[in-house]
């Protein structure tokens, strides 16, 4: 399996906070850290992990952290030929992480806002992979860049795995059948214009994602799981009971491992199981990029657990 990432590379800095600060109010932090982040930089390492040869497509700034970033890259197997570097900041992420596990994301584009659609385009129709290529985008990049990367991936006859985070309109024929779209359920309900909190809800929206031309439709729900839906079917997949630590890159954590493990047949639940899996790992570990687990962890997570169930 081979995918082409073209994605944003981002320094997170995680702060830990007993309560988020409310208007004009000041609260103090238990801690605060540096890690690689931006969630192309997150699918790349979550799928590589999973053994998939990647390649990564990003920028870069001139700044100290450029080094850092594009090292754990390459400690975690990614290819980062395709990674510029251009004058100025890195792209940043302020992560406030709350004791529940949750957390609020401010994403500063800094060398990612240089993503040109040209370059995007130019690199991926020189790129030498096999038809089975996943080409994987997200909107942490100027638009044009990722309508550039669908165009392209279409050209070379490749599959397209559209996150839509942050949420942005999702035109009706972008998509072709062969093709994934993914969002959890904030980035649906802004998406579909009305509420997503329940898997019922998830169902019509994961439906309407397939009208407007996806061949596979993906809605994540956090601890309730996920739906997905095809022209095979709507399926529901619960999610295992963990103790949540740090939610940071859980659905990078997912997508990443739902390339590994979906070989683009109509069965997909296979691959729901093992990227829920991976997901629920990543979850109970803190972190982004260094909470993402290895393949042997999550197929040994799925030999301790009862499979899961499919509504």
């Amino acid at each position: 399996m081979d995918a082409v990432v073209i994605g944003s590379i981002n320094v997170d800095l995680v702060v830990r906070v007993r309560d988020m600060p409310g208007p004009g109010a000041t609260v103090l932090a238990e801690s605060a850290r540096h890690q690689v982040g931006g969630k192309g930089a997150n699918q790349a390492i979550a799928a590589a992990r999973q053994g998939v040869r990647v390649r990564m497509i990003g920028a870069v700034g001139t700044d100290a952290f450029a080094p850092m970033l594009k090292h754990s890259l390459v400690r975690a197997g990614v290819d980062v030929s395709g990674v510029a570097e251009v004058p100025g900041p890195s792209g940043t992420a302020l992560i406030f992480l709350e004791p529940s596990g949750q957390n609020r994301i401010v994403v500063v584009p800094g060398a990612n806002a240089a993503l040109a659609p040209e370059s995007v385009e130019r690199v991926l129709l020189s790129t030498e992979a096999p038809r089975e290529t996943a080409v994987m985008v997200q909107n942490e990049i100027p638009r044009d860049a990722v309508m550039a990367a669908i165009r392209a991936a279409h050209h070379r006859g490749w599959r397209v795995v559209w996150n839509v985070a942050p949420p942005s309109e999702v035109p009706s024929g972008v998509l072709r059948g062969g093709d994934v779209i993914a969002l959890n359920e904030v980035e649906a309900a802004w998406v579909t214009g009305r509420e997503v909190s329940d898997e019922r809800a998830a169902r019509e929206a994961a439906e309407e994602m397939l009208a407007r031309g996806a061949g596979l439709a993906i809605v994540t729900l956090g601890p309730k799981g996920v739906v997905a839906a095809s022209a095979r079917g709507t399926y529901h997949l619960a999610a295992w009971p963990v103790e949540v630590r740090d939610t940071t890159a859980a659905g990078d954590t997912w997508l990443g491992a739902f390339v590994a493990a979906w070989d683009g047949s109509e069965d997909v639940r296979k691959a729901l199981r093992y990227a829920t899996a991976a997901a629920s790992l990543c979850v109970s570990r803190m972190g982004a990029a260094d909470s993402i687990p290895a393949r042997r962890e999550v197929e040994a997570f799925l030999r301790s657990r009862p499979e899961g169930k499919f509504v």
